[in-house]
């Protein structure tokens, strides 16, 4: 038989003892799984906002340019409120996880013309539909802003960009209507 010194003897000892510790530590030590829980989605207001820019973007794309000749310049600035909205939309990582997950059945993603829920609302085809449209578009954007928590973590962004966009709409409005 082979014949081992006390220093490996000892060697293997130390190893053997720190495993059985490092194991009885490992029974009692309890591992706490955390849960990935996927961020809240954005505040509703912004995403009907949303929505309702697109609606409006589709009936200012249906009137021809002698039923309304400034509608190249209210196209315009309906394009630069959706821009804005998506801007602030961003500022939420549930839309961000959103619009990098699939789409449910029949949800266009943010280019799209659907609304999250799937139905999109029928666009205004004629200049008092889009009047009204617009109108109704301003009052939603008043009472979002009226109505916004001080207390959300961006509401100092929110509350100023629906402010503009439901006066400009309003201007939108006293054109449409003249």
């Amino acid at each position: 038989m082979s014949q081992i010194s006390r220093r490996a003897l000892f060697g293997r000892g130390l190893l053997v003892l720190s495993a059985g510790a490092g194991a009885a530590l490992g029974w009692q030590h309890r591992v706490h799984h955390r849960v990935a829980v996927p961020p809240p989605a954005p505040p509703a207001a912004l995403t009907a906002a949303l929505d309702r820019q697109r609606t409006l973007l589709a009936g200012y794309d249906q009137l021809a340019d002698d039923q309304l000749p400034a509608r190249a310049g209210l196209r315009a600035d309906l394009k630069a409120h959706g821009d804005a909205l998506r801007a602030l939309l961003e500022l939420y990582p549930g839309w961000r996880l959103a619009q990098a997950s699939p789409s449910p059945s029949g949800s266009a993603g943010p280019s799209g013309s659907a609304s999250p829920s799937g139905s999109a609302a029928a666009p205004p085809t004629t200049l008092a539909q889009l009047a009204s449209a617009t109108r109704a578009a301003a009052t939603a954007l008043t009472n979002s802003c009226l109505h916004w928590p001080a207390a959300e973590s961006h509401a100092a962004q929110v509350v100023p960009m629906l402010g503009s966009m439901a006066a400009c709409l309003d201007s939108q409005v006293a054109v449409l209507t003249s």
